[in-house]
């Protein structure tokens, strides 16, 4: 009968989380060396814009054109073209915000897409999203092992591999110090 001793359990509990630790590791250097500012795209917007917003209680959406226009005052991008979306997908980039929104595709001064998405009845820009963003997100989707929708920090998944992880540790640091072989 073969028994499990502490040496057993901490290298098979290793490989087990092993990649996860791994993507918990990337993801938080990608994290610290990312100002969350630029991930967010202020660097796109204009200090202080004097931009036009509509009253709030108005009922009626904003024309494209007077869309496109609050985009040029308040960013730094071109904006290329615009859509309506209305309904909420999973895993989306404006997640999180009321529906609906415009998304204007725009171009950065380096001729980067990014995507600004705001508000059709005051004009608000509520989100830009550029490709940084899209690689914050990702690796965020990583780090809290939720891979869809990217925003449920309290998963189970989640918490088994962080107890498991910190059994590792404790194991880890155990074997450290008893040289015993048939730990």
């Amino acid at each position: 009968m073969a028994t499990i001793t502490l040496r057993k359990f901490h290298r098979y509990i290793s490989l087990l989380i092993a990649v996860q630790l791994l993507l918990w590791t990337i993801s938080g250097i990608y994290f610290s060396f990312n100002k969350i500012e630029n991930v967010r795209g202020e660097q796109y917007r204009v200090p202080k814009a004097e931009t036009l917003i509509v009253d709030s209680l108005k009922l009626e959406k904003l024309d494209f054109e007077s869309a496109m226009q609050i985009i040029k005052e308040g960013t730094i991008l071109q904006p290329q073209t615009i859509e309506i979306i209305e309904e909420p997908k999973r895993g989306s980039e404006y997640r999180g915000r009321n529906l609906p929104l415009y998304k204007v595709v725009s171009l950065s001064n380096e001729g980067k897409e990014i995507n600004v998405y705001q508000d059709p009845f005051t004009g608000e820009i509520v989100a830009i999203r550029s490709a940084q963003w899209r690689i914050w997100d990702l690796m965020w989707g990583l780090h809290i092992m939720d891979w869809v929708d990217r925003d449920n920090i309290d998963n189970f998944l989640l918490k088994v591999f962080s107890f498991l992880a910190f059994l590792t540790s404790i194991s880890g640091i155990t074997l450290f110090f008893i040289k015993d072989q048939y730990l």
